[in-house]
């Protein structure tokens, strides 16, 4: 899974709200009423590429037309290269949540860039914690072949908890993320009321499957996902006038990352289908405003530029070709436009061995996105006429900026980060708040 990560956390927006469909039915319980959400938006331009904690989502919402964002699926996709370099260098070794958060490509692997390309995990062996984070991995062999085992977090709405597992041959890697959030309720009638039973599925409710395969060179990935990101119920009055919301996407990716010479490479595609629907006692389906198809193809491109036995600077490009089209939905004025988009993301990331055992890394990006499509209340938002236009070419707010040092011995590490916008504060890393956004530690075996 390849290199899409490369706008981190932006900064939250309140998501325009999802006007829930109307029952027009009596239910004999207190039905749980979703809370009014927009799903991911279609995966068209980024917001300033900031590194993210843990504890938020690499989403965010449009707000309005000045502050653009969208759905960037980093969790089903990878920075690192296939290929491992001939000779091993002191930048090889497995990184944690501190390196790299705007996923350049051609950098050492992270602990999540073997959870996207599992093949990468077979032979590693080695125990990995960030405080800051709040994650956990291991990796260990298992017979001829290597376990993976993540405690981690479900991305991107909510805050649930996350199983990761993961196994890998010298031919093949899969590995599984599962985050749970459901509610069983059951009631008897009395009376000539009938037995109700309800479901519910929280935001965050969440299951990703991933396989890659080396394939010459290169490594050859696929995934895919299933996300609740609001708030859905099921309600069964035995069997009659039954009634449930849903509000779910499903995503996937296919590609493949490799290394040819000095240029390390990372092309997919991603598909998304996303929205909210509501099943009313009529049998009808009824389908929200914000339902829609996404495609999208991204080639993710990384030079090693200038590179020596103790240094090494890497200058990337990360882009993306996207259209999103809009459910057509009757009586909706908002529904039915394509909006296209180009995000062009440059990035670089250096990193230098101070001494035996210190190491230094930083990096820098920032993106221009190029929009076709929407209406004046925003690039993103549809209004149902196909003979107005509209066309957006703008940059992030600033660039964003990060470093961090790494303290190594033969069998362990340690490795801290902080960031900022360094067009708003270049000082913005040091807030008081959390001074370190990445930092954790490694045992090796």
């Amino acid at each position: 899974m390849t290199a899409v990560a490369f706008a981190q956390q932006a900064p939250k927006a309140t998501p325009p709200a999802v006007v829930p469909v109307a029952v027009p039915v009596a239910v004999p319980v207190a039905a749980p009423v979703a809370a009014p959400v927009a799903p991911p938006q279609a995966p068209i331009i980024f917001t300033l590429p900031v590194p993210s904690d843990s504890t938020a989502p690499l989403v965010a919402a449009p707000s309005s037309s000045s502050e653009i964002a969208t759905f960037l699926p980093v969790v089903l996709s990878s920075s690192s290269a296939a290929a491992a370099p001939e000779e091993k260098t002191i930048f090889d070794a497995v990184r944690g949540n501190a390196y790299n958060p705007y996923g350049t490509v051609g950098a050492a692997s992270t602990v999540k860039n073997l959870v996207e390309t599992p093949s990468d995990i077979n032979g590693q062996k080695f125990f990995y914690v960030s405080p800051v984070d709040q994650v956990g991995y291991t990796a260990f062999p298992l017979g001829s072949s290597t376990a993976l085992l993540g405690l981690d977090r479900s991305p991107p709405y909510g805050n649930l908890a996350a199983l990761i597992l993961g196994y890998a041959t010298s031919d093949f890697g899969f590995a599984l993320s599962y985050s749970v959030a459901k509610t069983w309720e059951s009631r008897e009638g009395t009376g000539s009321a009938p037995d109700v039973t309800i479901r519910t599925t929280g935001p965050g409710d969440n299951i990703e499957l991933y396989f890659s395969s080396p394939l010459g060179s290169a490594t050859f990935y696929v995934n895919a996902g299933w996300l609740t990101y609001g708030t859905s119920y099921d309600i069964d009055r035995n069997g009659n006038d039954s009634i449930s919301t849903d509000y779910s996407q499903i995503q996937g990716n296919v590609g493949l990352t490799g290394k040819s010479g000095s240029l390390d490479y990372d092309g997919y595609l991603n598909v998304i289908r996303t929205g909210g629907s509501a099943i009313l006692p009529d049998n009808k389906k009824h389908v929200d405003p914000y339902s829609y198809l996404g495609l999208a193809f991204n080639l993710n491109l990384g030079y090693t530029a200038l590179k020596s036995s103790k240094a090494r600077v890497i200058a990337g490009s990360n882009n993306r070709a996207t259209i999103k089209f809009n459910d057509k939905i009757k009586g909706n004025s908002n529904s039915g436009d394509n909006v296209m988009g180009l995000v062009i993301s440059p990035n670089i990331l250096g990193e230098v061995a101070l001494t035996e055992s210190w190491l230094a890394f930083a990096g820098a990006s920032n993106a221009v996105n190029v929009i076709a499509g929407g209406s004046s209340a925003g690039p993103m938002v549809p209004d149902g006429n196909d003979k107005t236009s509209r066309l957006d070419i703008v940059h992030t707010n600033g660039t964003g900026a990060f470093a961090g040092l790494r303290y190594q011995k033969a069998n362990w590490a340690a490795e801290a980060q902080v960031s900022a916008n360094v067009f708003n504060n270049p000082f913005g890393g040091f807030n008081g708040s959390n001074i370190f956004t990445g930092f954790g530690g490694f045992v090796y075996f």
